[in-house]
Parts: structure tokens; sequence; C-alpha cells
């Protein structure tokens, strides 16, 4: 029992006669071993309710030093912590996860909180916790079975959230020997089965060994068969088990297997609470079962069935928002396939507003790109839907500022500015600014102890009372908008006169143009882009703009090629593969005429709106570029374990031969991160002529590479820190290799890269580079783009034209690069 074995009344009278104290602490006690052992063969949430009342009172009815304070404190951690699994109360598990810190439960609460929030770092802390707690067990003792479930069963979410098959094996390790420990009735050898059935059932799935996935079957049937009717753990196994049986039905086609899955997660589910949060994911399960019965035999009674229970999955709030996404999105398929767009994009619309949930500011960067990766694709899918069941673009759009660039849009409310906040209502706004930069260092900090010695507030308490702030806030009036996503108005507000935004939303149901202009939203569909023509350079721009670029400007009415030096501006914001492609370059560039993107307007590019409203902000802070402020000039000529950079000098040199006097600079020849920091505060200009790492799986790990960057790295991360929204600088230049590369697939609708890092720190315009570029040609770019800004008096508006003008003179100049876009497509520009 919670506390320990029960009180017998013999026992309890005779402590009753020892102290007057005892009489007040006792009955409630007993009480709340009566609540929670119904609690536990019931599962209703009244006599959980209740029995933390009886434990509450207990525990405050016995002082410091009494016989009984461990028990009633342990009472109430245990309760709580049911609590939280059943209502995901955050309240609930702070104060759990303290009192756990106190009796040495620790790692069990964080790897509770871990599976509700997905926060990476309680995972690990809880491992540690479980490694430290294992070392210090004799291999007699009986606890050392206990500490090896703990383990293995915690490095089996380790791998499933990391894949390190290592993690695998030692968990299939730690669980087998568990089993091995545990007698053969003792009640715990059943949650023991079942976990060596999971942590073979994971290997099977990396192996495709069928003696795997057999032992998992035999493992997991055998914790079925000594769970007793009614115990509360049997509906996760029967789960398991059906699992099992459906992958093995998927491996060999055998209608048996598919039966039998079918009636194990239907046991599973009616053996489960009505409001528990794990009924959702079973209820997916089966309508996923359900369906591939339908799709073998043909009756339209599963396929009801299985819209039924997505149905039900969508409509749970009790349950996690990933749960109720993935039902949201499977149900959308269903319904695509009867062409019912309707009702598809009502769910996928479903999943995108629960998308920022997943991926909270409760969470640590990795965690969020982690998340993330799991919904790749979820706003395109459903802005694609969304036009096709006739809604307008400006729902389209919405659609894609809400589920695009998440994390990113987080940044951008940790640096919102509070200036009518503060005039009006100063109290909330100090709340809300300490909240949001206590938030930031605890998600900065690292983890430097497994086991907390006080209760200081985490990141997910932070976070929720900064949920809270922001709440308050949006009822005070003229703040009913405040860190919402943009409405209409304020879509059509970032597009200035004939500074029109295009939003290029692909999938494979269709692809179009949203384009956001001063005083409308319109949608141009592209029917003959294909989210899967990609193609080799000159005859893929000439593609990209037959099927793109071109019928944009037609619409937009930029028809022919300007003459003159007044340019029209375009702000791309492509989702998607079309992320990594040059569209400013598209055209037809080797003919004569006005074919080309380059010929008729200015290109920058956003990773969204809301990224470029805030690009306006800082623009309308400050204007222009004051001579006080200075120019941070780095050269990277040599970097350890790169080539010889043999023109980043030459370009730094030219860089000061161009800046007037009247301009400070912090000239940095082979820098280490540190003095690169320490130096841009207060900086107008930052200038990098150097070596870039694009970090082939985790972007936020892409590096500007200093001299001590093995050690060291400038990663986005860092630049993450940076906050210069309240002077931004004018310019980010990042000469070098890859700064707006994402190379994982999974996360290019993010814009996690070294320009969207600078744009996000303040910088107001950031120039950079799509892939590799020539160090030889970067000069002739950089001495084009000062020298224009220069003469234009460092307006905001010779930024891009300096750019425009610089990949205009590289392809057409005396050295004429027509035929090697690779050289003069490379360079972009973000910012207004």
């Amino acid at each position: 029992m919670a506390s320990g074995g029960g009180l017998h009344d013999i026992a309890y009278q005779a402590l009753l006669s020892l102290d007057n104290s005892f009489g007040r602490i006792l009955p409630h006690i007993k009480k709340f071993e009566e609540l929670a052992s119904r609690y536990r063969r019931k599962g209703n949430l009244d006599d959980l309710q209740q029995a933390i009342q009886q434990t509450q009172a207990a525990a405050t009815a016995t002082p410091l030093g009494h016989p009984l304070r461990g028990a009633s404190l342990t009472n109430l951690f245990i309760a709580l912590s049911w609590r939280f699994e059943r209502l995901a109360d955050v309240d609930d598990m702070r104060q759990a996860i303290f009192r756990a810190v106190r009796l040495g439960n620790l790692g069990s609460r964080l790897h509770t909180r871990f599976e509700r929030t997905r926060d990476l770092g309680d995972l690990q802390q809880a491992i540690f916790l479980a490694e430290q707690a294992l070392t210090a067990t004799p291999l007699n003792h009986p606890y050392r079975s206990a500490n090896l479930e703990n383990l293995g069963y915690w490095l089996t979410s380790r791998f499933e959230r990391l894949g390190d098959p290592d993690d695998l094996q030692q968990a299939i390790l730690q669980s087998k020997e568990s089993v091995a420990l545990t007698p053969l009735d003792h009640p715990d050898r059943a949650r023991r089965l079942n976990n060596v059935g999971i942590t073979l059932y994971l290997r099977f799935g990396l192996s495709e060994d069928q003696d795997d996935l057999e032992l998992a079957m035999l493992h997991t049937n055998e914790a079925v068969a000594v769970t007793p009717l009614g115990h509360p753990d049997r509906a996760h196994r029967l789960h398991n088990l059906g699992i099992s049986l459906n992958a093995r039905y998927e491996r060999t086609g055998e209608l048996a297997d598919l039966q039998q899955a079918i009636v194990r997660v239907e046991e599973a589910i009616d053996a489960t609470p009505l409001d528990h949060p794990t009924r959702v994911r079973r209820l997916n399960k089966l309508a996923q079962t359900l369906i591939w019965r339908y799709q073998n035999a043909g009756d339209p009674k599963d396929r009801e069935r299985a819209v039924c229970y997505l149905k039900e999955s969508t409509a749970a709030h009790y349950a996690p928002p990933a749960f109720r996404i993935d039902a949201a999105l499977n149900l959308a398929s269903i319904l695509e396939k009867d062409m019912n767009w309707v009702d598809a994009s009502k769910n996928t619309e479903t999943a995108v507003n629960l998308l920022p949930h997943v991926s909270s500011r409760s969470l640590g960067h990795q965690d969020q790109q982690h998340m993330m990766k799991r919904y790749n694709g979820v706003a395109s899918r459903s802005a694609a839907l969304a036009l096709q069941a006739g809604k307008s673009a400006t729902d389209a759009v919405q659609l894609l500022e809400l589920g695009r660039a998440v994390i990113a849009n987080l940044q951008f409310e940790t640096r919102t500015d509070l200036t009518e906040l503060t005039e009006q209502h100063p109290l909330v706004a100090t709340k809300f600014e300490q909240l949001r930069n206590d938030l930031e260092i605890s998600n900065n900090q690292s983890l430097k102890s497994a086991e907390p010695t006080s209760p200081g507030p985490s990141r997910h308490v932070i976070s929720l009372e900064l949920d809270k702030t922001v709440d308050r806030i949006r009822h005070l009036p003229s703040f009913e908008r405040f860190l919402l996503p943009p409405t209409a108005n304020e879509l059509m507000g970032a597009a200035g006169y004939m500074h029109p935004v295009v939003l290029i939303n692909v999938h494979s149901l269709r692809c179009d143009a949203l384009l956001i202009q001063q005083h409308r939203i319109t949608s141009l569909k592209l029917p003959r882009l294909h989210i899967t023509a990609i193609k080799a350079m000159l005859e893929w721009l000439q593609w990209l703009w037959n099927v793109m670029a071109g019928p944009i400007l037609h619409e937009l009415g930029f028809r022919e090629a300007v003459t003159t030096d007044d340019w029209p501006r375009i702000c791309w914001i492509p989702t998607g593969p079309l992320c990594m492609l040059p569209i400013h370059a598209a055209g037809y560039h080797c003919e004569m005429g006005s074919r080309t993107v380059l010929d008729r307007v200015i290109s920058s590019y956003s990773p969204s709106v809301k990224a470029l409203l805030y690009a306006r902000r800082n623009e309308a802070r400050q204007n222009k570029h004051t001579v006080s402020d200075k120019a941070v000039i780095v050269s990277m000529e040599t970097t350890p374990k790169c080539t010889k950079l043999a023109f980043a000098r030459k370009e730094i040199i030219e860089l000061e031969s161009l800046l007037p006097s009247s301009i400070p600079r912090v000239v940095l020849h082979k820098p280490k991160k540190e003095e690169v920091l320490a130096s841009l505060s207060g900086c107008s200009i930052f200038h990098f002529a150097g070596h870039s790492h694009s970090h082939p799986s985790d972007p936020s790990m892409s590096t500007l590479l200093m001299s001590d960057w093995q050690k060291n790295p400038f990663t986005v991360k860092d630049f993450l820190t940076l906050k210069y929204h309240q002077n931004p600088p004018l310019l980010a230049y990042l000469s070098a290799c890859s700064t707006g590369d994402n190379r994982d697939y999974k996360l290019l609708d993010e814009g996690i890269h070294l320009m969207g890092a600078c744009q996000l720190a303040g910088f107001r315009h950031v120039i950079g580079s799509l892939w590799e570029v020539s160090d030889k040609h970067c000069v002739d770019v950089a001495r084009e783009v000062y020298s224009t800004m220069i003469e234009a008096g460092m307006s905001r508006e010779s930024v891009s034209l300096g750019l425009h003008h610089a990949i205009l003179n590289l392809r057409d100049g005396s050295e004429s690069m027509i035929d090697d876009p690779l050289i003069w497509a490379a360079y972009i520009h973000m910012g207004i």
C-alpha cells in the first residue's frame, strides 16, 4: 500500500494510546489508505480527490521529527503524482517533485513529467539518478530489481527519444535482469515482464528479426496472463499486446493476428477510465487497426467505427495535445480519400491550433525541435486543405503563421516591445518582463546537479506562471491581441506600397502563392508546381520561373524589366522544400529579355509574416544608422581544421577603406568567441568573413567558426541569447558558406539557421548564403553592398538594393557568370 503496508487495528489502537498526536494523524492516514486502495481498483477520480484531502490533513497535523511524518509525506507525494498522471496539473507535479527529492523518489517523478512534457532534461536527470541508485544497491538487496526496472524503463524512453541503439541494448539487459531477480509470485513481476516485451518489440523495429517480435509477444502475453482483471495496469499491457499483434500482421499478413489485435485493444479501452489521458492513444490505435481491416475486408462498419473513435480522440480535452493532433491528422486522411475537404480541413486546423502546445515555451530548444520534426508539414497541409475547401486566402495565411516557425515565434514573444503596456499597466508589465527573463535564464542553464536541494521555480513552473500573466494581460483594455498571431489587417500591414509579401505554400494536394498586399490578401493557384519536381540549376531556375515566380510577378503587376534604380520589392516566404531554393534567381537568364525575377524586383526573404512584422517594429525603433554606432569586423583568414580563405583579409581591407571615418570600427583578426560576443554590444554592423558550418541534424548547433570553435563554438543558440531589439543594429553580414541553410528537412519550416538567428537577435537586415560561396567573389559582393549603402546614406532600403546590384554585377559583369548560377544565386537578404 502507499504508506508501506497499512495500519492493522491492533497497531492502530496501540499508537493511539502512546501519544495524543497520533489521534489527530492516524484517522487521516487510515482513511487515505481506504480511498487510495479503492481508487487504484476502480479509478474513481472523486476517491482520489478525497484521498489527497485526507493525506494533506495528515501532513499538516504531523510536526517535524514525528514518526508518522515520513508516511504522511510519502502518501501525499504518491497521491499528487497519481492526480498529475490523470489530470496533468503541473502544480500537482511540482509539489510531488519536491517531496520526491526528500524521499529519494525524484527519478520516477522526473520520468513521469518527461512523459507529459517531453523535456529531455527531466529524462536525463532521471537516468542519472537511477544509475546512482543502482550503483549504491548491493547485489543481493531486495530493492535491486526495482532499481534495474527503473533504469531499464527510462533507458527505453531515451532510446525512443534519441534513437541510440546502445540505450536500447542496455535497457533490454537491465529489464531482463530485473525479471530474473523477481520471484514468480511477486506483484511487480507482470510490470517487469511487460517492460521486457516493450524493449524486444522496439529492437524488432530496428533489426526486423522475427525472433525479437515473438519473444516480445511471449513476455507481454505472460504479463497479461498474471495481471488480475480490474488491475489498473492491465489496460496498458493489453494495449502493448495489441501493438505486437499488429506488427506481426504487417509482417505476415495473417488475418488472425489482426483480429486478435482488435480484440486486445478493445479490451484495453474497456479497462481504461473514460477521462484517462491514455484512452485517446488506445482509441487511435484501435482506429488504425480497424482501417487496416476495412482495407482488407471492405466492411464499411469498420471505417465508421474508426471515424467515430478518431472524432472522440480529437475532441478529448483531457488528453495530451500530441495524442489529439495524431487523431485529427489520421481522421483528416480518411476524409481526404472521400474528398470531404471541408471536414478534413476542420481537423487539420484543429491540429495546427494544438501545435504551439506541443512545442511550448516550457521546453528547451532541442526538445522544441524534436516535437516540431514530428509534425513537419502539418501547417502546409492544413493551408492546402483550407483552400481546397473554399476557405479564404487569409485563412490559409493564418494557418501557416500559426503552424510554421513555431520555435521562432516563441523567441519573438521574449522580445516583445512592452512600451505601451508599461505606460498603462506598469505592475503587470514588470511581472511579465521578470517572468520571461527568468524563463530565458532557466532555458540557458545546464543541469549542474542531479538532485535539487531547494524548491526553486523550474522552467515548467515559470512557464505556467507566464501563461497566466499573458492571459491576464489579454483581459486588459486594448491588449486583447497580446502575443496572438497577426490579424488580417496586421498581415496586410506587413506589405507596404509596392512591397508585397508572397507566401508560397507547397503540398502534394495543391500548391499556391498567397499574395499579401497593402489592401488585400489573395491566392494564386500554381498547378504546374509540384513538390517532387526538383531539377538541376539553370534548367531548374527556368522551371521555377514557369511554375511559380513568373505567374506570381504577372499577378502582382511586375511584368517588365526595371530600367531605372526605382525597384519594386518582394518579400518571399517559402514553405517546405522551397525554403532551400533561390526564388530570387528564378528565370531565363541566358536569353535577352525580362523573364527573370532579378530583372523585375528586389527580393528579400522571411521565415514568416510575424518575423517580418518584428523586423518592421525594430526598424521603427531606429529608422537610420547613427554615426556613433560601431562596426564589428571579423576576419578568419585561417581557421583550425579548415581550408585557408585567401581573400578574407582582402575583403576586410576593402570594407575598412569604404566605411566613413565617422563610423568607429572594431577589427578582430582570428578572434575567439568571447571576444566577438563582447564586441557586438552597441554595434550597428557586424561583418564576418570566414567559415561556417551548417549542422546536419541539429540546426540550432550551426556555427560561425572562430579560432576556438572546436572547444567553444559560436552557434545559433548563442545568437538567440542576444537581445538587441531595444536598440536594433542595422546589419549582420555573414560572408560565409550556407548561413541561410537548414539541412534538417523536417525543420525547414522553422527557419532555424544562422541568418534567422541574427534576425531574432535584433539585426534589422541580414545578408548570407544558401550554399557554398566563392571566397574570391565574396570580396566583389561585399564591395558593392557597402558602396551602395554608403552612397544611399545607410538607409534601410540600401542594404537589399546593394545586394541586388552585387548579384546583377556578378551575373552580367565583365566576368559574366550567367552560366554558373551557383556563384551568383547563393546570396540572399533577410529583412525589410
